[in-house]
């Protein structure tokens, strides 16, 4: 599913014109590509592969689990998944502009102590994110599934990995070192599924067992972003945790409310549907997800542009930007609903024949989820990160107003509809925003010429 050449280059060439992106790093992958379209291409071909491995780790959790156990699994790793970016508190942000100062780009040692700074970070937002998921799997499960507790505190361990993982590859992101960016990304996401492979070829893998991997692959995840950095804990530090902090609660507010919206399906699902339902549902999320690599992918360069001073998106770029994306999100999804059905039956099994539906209303879901998380990453390099807070709160308001509506007829299938009205709704939204902004900066731009 993955467009030609001509198609991919037409979607990039404006942002990736204005991202001006860093050479990649020689020491870290021997044959890369050197311009910025090449580097998109890279990019998007490691966000592939990185699918790749996240689709064989949902096929082994359902195969493993089966699917009452894998609607456990979803329950016990819910508000992990929840809380992962939200509880970043807008950190990921700030390193990564911090990390696109052109004197941090082009100094090693100030990378270095910018990593140091996004360690600290990561361990500090980690902590309090772990202590704020274990007390909502104490007080905030359905009754009916309360006693998944302990496992569900065991994955909340993860959450300190991951966070060190994510904010310190956001130096790699900003600083335009897409090699080492990649590279690490793809060893945090091969992780888990590699360690559930050995874990099922010795012994009888159950929902606690991969609970434990889980926090095992987030340490060596963390271990990846560690390795290289000299004196990592008590070296010099570019900028102290409570500074950052204090920059980033823009970034954190404008993601407590992107990753609510987005997953408020799972949350409903959660307290709406029984386990094999909840399973059902749940392992089509990830089955959808290759919907969203392309343009989730352009938004990387769309932060670097939005933050880019010297030049300036203009409204064509946004028109060819956004119209290419639909187009190829829309051929992409036809393609996909047309295969998903055999796939699913060859890939989970018989048992997971019911789940076809939840992938079919989903599909459409992931390839605009996609597109809005690209005109968030432009609106974000521009420093507008509250922005969308209203779109996305309505969409919600749309969302449970859907689910209400529909739950008597349709049931669980209601939530996936709900989530596509809430993702439809955030798709007008955002692009009038981001049309205004590019808008906005040519007259400004004309005012300051005359």
């Amino acid at each position: 599913m993955t467009p030609t050449s001509s198609t991919t280059d037409s979607v990039s060439a404006a942002v990736l014109e204005a991202a001006e992106a860093v050479p990649l790093d020689d020491s870290v992958i021997p044959e890369k590509p050197k311009s910025t379209k090449g580097q998109f291409l890279w990019t998007v071909g490691f966000a592939f592969a990185m699918v790749a491995v996240q689709l064989g780790q949902g096929i082994l959790l359902v195969r493993l689990l089966g699917p009452e156990g894998r609607g456990e699994y979803a329950t016990a790793v819910l508000y992990v998944q929840m809380l992962l970016y939200v509880g970043l508190m807008g950190g990921l942000e700030v390193i990564c502009r911090y990390a696109a100062a052109e004197e941090t780009k082009s100094h090693s040692e100030s990378q270095n102590r910018l990593r140091r700074s996004a360690l600290w970070l990561g361990i500090t937002t980690g902590i309090v994110t772990t202590t704020i998921v274990i007390v909502l799997n104490l007080v905030a499960l359905p009754e009916s599934k309360q006693g998944l507790w302990p496992i569900a505190m065991i994955c909340s361990l993860s959450l300190i990995g991951q966070h060190v993982m994510l904010i310190m590859t956001a130096v790699d992101r900003g600083s335009g070192e897409f090699s080492k960016y990649n590279t690490r990304r793809f060893i945090a996401a091969a992780a888990f599924p590699l360690l559930l492979l050995i874990a099922a070829l010795v012994t009888d893998v159950g929902v606690m067992t991969a609970g434990i991997l889980m926090v095992v692959a987030s340490l060596i995840s963390m271990g990846t972003c560690i390795i290289g950095v000299p004196h990592p804990i008590r070296g010099q530090r570019e900028l102290r945790t409570k500074k950052l902090l204090l920059e980033s609660r823009p970034y954190g507010l404008s993601m407590l409310v992107t990753d609510l919206f987005e997953r408020l399906d799972l949350l409903l699902v959660m307290w709406l549907a029984p386990f094999i339902e909840q399973g059902f549902y749940a392992s089509m999320v990830p089955a959808v997800y290759p919907l969203t690599v392309i343009p989730n992918t352009l938004g990387l360069f769309l932060f670097n542009a939005g933050a880019n001073t010297d030049r300036q998106l203009k409204t064509s770029d946004v028109h060819r930007i956004l119209g290419t994306s639909i187009a190829i999100q829309a051929v992409t999804t036809i393609m996909f609903m047309l295969v998903i059905g055999p796939l699913v039956l060859i890939l989970y099994g018989q048992d997971f024949q019911p789940a076809i539906i939840f992938a079919l209303w989903l599909a459409p879901v992931s390839a605009i989820k996609g597109v809005l998380q690209g005109l968030d990453s432009y609106l974000k390099g521009r420093g507008r990160p509250l922005a969308p807070i209203k779109a996305r709160g309505f969409a919600m308001l749309v969302m449970m107003a859907t689910t209400w509506l529909l739950f008597p007829s349709m049931g669980t299938l209601s939530i996936a509809a709900a989530a596509l009205s809430g993702q439809v709704v955030c798709l007008i939204w955002l692009s009038a925003i981001v049309y205004a902004d590019v808008y906005q900066q040519s007259q400004n731009s004309q005012v300051e010429g005359v």
